[in-house]
């Protein structure tokens, strides 16, 4: 079973600092979300996926979350804000609209400290403009 984005993130914090694991709760949520429809077909669109994935900071190897048929999915860890510092959880749902089309949904969200960094949405601006980039 995977952990929830609120479990990810508090568990990240207190890597950073021991303290950050009781603070997440307290700590407001920055989210990002778009939907993209690519014009590629399923299997390319998620290689294309896992491609940008793994060039986010940390990204690393993606993690399957659900896969069914026809959709799938990924789950990532990142840094975002200052530094890349502060962690990211990135969640991209692949799902199947046609022979040569696929949607995307793509949600990225981090806590939110005195400091706004806005690190949620500026990831989720991240993975747009990458996605708009050509393979």
């Amino acid at each position: 079973m995977t952990q929830s984005e609120d479990k990810l993130l508090a568990e990240a914090l207190s890597r950073i600092n021991p303290g950050g694991k009781l603070a997440s709760p307290f700590l407001k949520n920055d989210i990002g979300e778009f939907d993209r429809e690519l014009p590629l077909g399923f299997e390319h669109a998620l290689e294309r996926v896992r491609a940008v994935l793994t060039e986010l900071p940390r990204g690393a190897n993606p993690e399957l979350v659900e896969a069914g048929m026809g959709r799938v999915t990924l789950r990532v860890l990142t840094g975002g804000g200052a530094l890349e510092m502060n962690p990211v959880v990135v969640t991209v749902e692949v799902t199947r609209s046609g022979e040569r089309t696929t949607t995307l949904h793509v949600r990225a969200i981090a806590k939110e400290g005195l400091i706004k960094q806005r690190a949620g949405q500026k990831t989720a601006e991240r993975i747009a403009a990458l996605l708009n980039e050509p393979a």
